[in-house]
């Protein structure tokens, strides 16, 4: 009697394998992601925070990260930008924004897709509270708006970040 395995069994093991890998490594990516945003949020909510004792504290958004009360790391290899390992920070008023508005944006690029986590802060000038919306979209700018059309390869980041409301998690 032979001892072995068949074509037919080989065939349908590498099948098995195929269709396994085709369904988890979209699952990991997308699982990676989210972790790598995670260290995005964490830095943007520090900023949130230090920017608004500096608004309480000068009657005025900071006009950099140096003027903080939390150190914000550099993304390495460089002495000007600001972020960490997977991302790029930036912050300051909107275009054509009121001085009561002020965003944080940490942007992600992915190959050839990029998408940016917004942080838009804007103090009621009656009651002096200040209140935040997050947002992920596809644009870096410095926007106060968190409306924007989201590309297929960015909405598949954003929705995993966001767990499906990218305009406001």
């Amino acid at each position: 009697m032979n001892k072995g395995f068949t074509l037919i069994e080989l065939l349908v093991v590498v099948l098995i394998i195929g269709v396994l890998s085709a369904v988890a490594l979209p699952q990991y990516t997308t699982a990676v992601e989210k972790a790598r945003s995670a260290e995005a949020l964490t830095l943007m909510s520090s900023i949130r925070y230090a920017a608004e004792r500096y608004r309480l504290q000068k009657d005025q958004w900071p006009a950099s990260f140096n003027v903080l009360d939390v150190e914000i790391p550099k993304v390495p290899g460089s002495t000007t930008n600001y972020g960490g390992k997977n991302f790029t920070m930036t912050m300051g008023a909107p275009n054509g924004a009121t001085g009561n508005t002020f965003v944080i944006v940490a942007s992600r690029n992915i190959t050839k897709d990029k998408y940016a986590l917004k942080t838009v802060m804007v103090e009621n000038a009656t009651t002096g509270t200040i209140s935040a919306t997050r947002c992920c979209v596809s644009s870096s700018s410095l926007t106060a708006s968190c409306l924007s059309a989201l590309t297929a390869g960015v909405d598949k980041y954003c929705s995993a970040i966001t767990n499906g409301h990218p305009a406001d998690f």
